[in-house]
């Protein structure tokens, strides 16, 4: 396909983890299309202008690199997925998600001032740093001595505030996250899908494009990953439906292939003493039917209600 008609401009944030993800978005679409030229627009959200680590308006990370396509500034923008509101949101009209590329891990990491290489081998008493709900309410079922503070900051000020600073004794983080940028020390503990369950749509990015934007859309089709977008969008489809968003402690990950899906998601209460818990596997082709199962199995073990008591949880600050 000839698509070399001006250089393609991807907005992002700003952050480290945001330019380094666009920029292997870039580098995947130039080697897709050999002659395209890539640019980027890169953009503060919301998110990074406040300093609050209560941050509780959907779309906070995404909407103003999404005005950017809107308005014509830029051709595609680049998400991290999770970050992206899982009901659809108004001011996104005119935008649709064109790819969404390999998934990178999924799991979540431990990063121990001590090198501690599990949750058993934290001291008791432990400061955990950590703005997730989810993240928490996993912990203190696993831990409950364990003592949960909130932690705010990209990734390199969040393994500052462990390593060099020793404000906290360990803090977790997405393994993707780490990987992409290249922390290879801190990558060392991955956390057992089957003790944290990682967070709806986690490792996964998306590519917007304007509805109308044929040609934009055209080059991004060539970084479609059919599996992981079945995954995430099943994931993403549980938390709907129970009314989950990045404020609950919620945990959903899917797993597909050309034949089966297995769809795995947890629900807690924020203290962790409560837990709906579900774990089913179904034909690919059905995965709708799945998400069916899965959720109304989780709502007889009252998700519902626990969402509720989780609403009013500090609110999930993204690796940034």
């Amino acid at each position: 396909m000839n698509v070399a008609r001006g250089p393609l401009l991807i907005a992002s944030r700003r952050s480290p983890l945001a330019r380094t993800q666009a920029g292997l978005v870039g580098a995947a679409l130039r080697a897709a299309h050999p002659g395209l030229t890539v640019d980027f627009c890169w953009i503060e959200s919301e998110g990074d202008q406040r300093s609050s680590v209560r941050q509780d308006a959907k779309g906070i990370f995404t909407r103003t690199v999404e005005e950017a396509v809107l308005d014509g500034r830029a051709h595609l923008a680049v998400h991290s997925m999770k970050d992206m509101p899982v009901a659809p949101q108004p001011r996104a009209g005119g935008l649709v998600v064109v790819a969404v590329p390999r998934r990178g891990p999924v799991e979540d990491c431990l990063v121990a001032a001590d090198g501690t290489g599990s949750i058993d081998a934290l001291s008791r008493g432990a400061v955990v740093g950590t703005s997730s709900p989810r993240r928490a309410a996993q912990l203190r079922r696993l831990r409950p001595d364990l003592v949960i503070k909130p932690i705010a900051g990209n990734v390199g000020t969040r393994l500052d505030r462990v390593i060099k600073e020793h404000r906290y004794d360990a803090t977790i983080l997405a393994a993707a996250g780490l990987a992409r940028l290249g922390l290879k020390p801190y990558f060392r503990t991955l956390l057992p899908l089957e003790a944290m369950l990682p967070a709806a749509a986690q490792g996964a990015l998306a590519i917007q494009c304007r509805a109308d934007d044929t040609h934009s859309i055209r080059c991004c089709l060539a970084l479609v990953h059919t599996s992981t977008a079945a995954a995430v969008g099943a994931e993403r489809a549980v938390m709907r439906r129970l009314g989950g968003d990045c404020r609950s402690p919620m945990a959903a990950l899917a797993e597909v292939d050309a034949t089966t899906a297995r769809l795995r998601a947890r629900v807690l209460s924020p203290d962790g003493a409560a837990c709906a818990n579900v774990d089913c596997t179904g034909s690919a082709a059905r995965l709708d039917r799945l998400v069916d199962q899965i959720v109304a199995a989780l709502e007889r073990q009252g998700a519902g209600k626990l969402i509720r008591e989780g609403a009013g949880s500090v609110s999930d600050t993204m690796e940034r």
